[in-house]
């Protein structure tokens, strides 16, 4: 997590620099394995965490990939014409770190979250 913004940013400056095509591609690869990292990592969590429901969990996580890709693809081509690459890569690098707290929000209190979640469930199902 500590990786991917810097190397997001690192992608941005190099395209907006035009710099070497090596460069360029050097960052575009260490982008793409640092998000493969973790999401491969927090998809994991989110089957693991639902225990029962994964496949539900699963799909509304690919429902809100879906439709963030999809907005931010209408976006993107205004955002960049207007801020160009190394402006919009920081924002969308900013972005990846408020992500990324949001995450360990979940790692520290997910537990407790869980077993709430659980109890509330228990709580429903006694009252019927």
């Amino acid at each position: 997590m500590i990786w991917l913004p810097p190397s997001i940013i690192g992608y941005a400056w190099v395209c907006q620099e035009r710099v070497d095509a090596a460069a360029v591609c050097l960052m575009l690869f260490l982008s793409g394995f640092f998000s493969i990292w973790i999401y491969t990592s927090t998809l994991a969590y989110v089957v693991d965490a639902n225990v029962g429901r994964s496949s539900t969990a699963v799909a509304a996580n690919s429902s809100f990939r879906g439709l963030f890709a999809f907005v931010a693809a209408e976006i993107a081509v205004p955002l960049q014409n207007s801020m160009g690459d190394g402006g919009l890569y920081t924002l969308w690098a900013v972005m990846m770190v408020i992500a990324e707290c949001m995450i360990l929000v979940v790692l520290y209190k997910g537990r407790k979250w869980r077993e709430a979640g659980i109890e509330q469930e228990t709580q429903k199902l006694d009252a019927k």
